[in-house]
């Protein structure tokens, strides 16, 4: 594992109006870690992730991809999310598009592929997850984890650097859950950096080289699996105890 941080945040401040949603979060990520973001409803978890991908602007601090801070031109910004991908939490898959279309629509838009590239890889993503008789198919017609699966393939085709993960399992019915942690798992596997914000903490526990615990906006802990378990933090453990950890 590289040393030097592939993904850096820096005294990230968010507010929603008087809202004081972030509060000075700092987040370092290396190449090839898997980190959770982990807390109650409310910490700022989601919140941090958009501001990774500004999605949404931070009101302070830093974001960091390589060491310099993304410009914030249009056309910078695509630059930048096709190194930085997310998957969300509901799929945002275009209804009126088929399964390769959707795959393949961004990677020619920003031009990273030709049409016929941008088909093969779509392809072969989708056979590498079971899907290649749905290539002609609408997100309609797919159960809620073959659309998710889909939702990682599609950003796969940008060949990202880093994946971010709104929730990627909590609007899926549960026996639908495992198909995407399978995939998310053999993503670890090759080496993907992801950051993946869950409240499925036995996930997390297995699937994490560090887990970052916030609340209130701030981050309260940040430390292996093993480490936040054994966490003498009274929230930490007060939380845990809830999910029977």
């Amino acid at each position: 594992m590289n040393d030097k941080p592939i993904l850096e945040v820096r005294n990230l401040v968010k507010n929603f109006g008087a809202l004081k949603v972030i509060r000075g979060v700092d987040v370092v990520v290396k190449k090839g870690e898997v980190v959770f973001l982990v807390g109650p409803s409310g910490a700022g978890k989601s919140t941090v992730l958009r501001c990774m991908n500004f999605l949404e602007s931070p009101d302070g601090g830093q974001v960091l991809f390589h060491g310099k801070e993304p410009g914030r031109s249009e056309k910078e910004l695509n630059i930048y999310r096709s190194r930085v991908g997310m998957v969300f939490q509901h799929f945002n898959l275009f209804p009126h598009l088929n399964i390769l279309d959707n795959i393949t629509l961004a990677p020619i838009k920003c031009g990273l592929m030709s049409a016929d590239e941008a088909r093969r890889t779509a392809h072969q993503l989708l056979e590498r997850i079971g899907l290649a008789d749905k290539a002609a198919a609408y997100p309609a017609q797919l159960s809620g984890g073959q659309k998710q699966r889909v939702a990682i393939v599609r950003a796969l085709a940008m060949n990202p650097e880093v994946l971010l993960f709104d929730e990627p399992t909590s609007a899926l019915d549960p026996e639908m859950v495992g198909e995407v942690q399978a995939l998310m798992r053999e993503l670890a596997r090759d080496g993907m950096t992801m950051i993946v914000v869950s409240h499925d903490i036995a996930f997390a526990c297995e699937l994490a080289d560090r887990i970052i615990f916030l609340a209130d906006g701030y981050v309260v802990e940040d430390d292996t699996p093993t480490e936040l378990r054994n966490s003498a933090n009274d929230r930490i453990r007060e939380f845990l105890a809830l999910r029977h950890m």
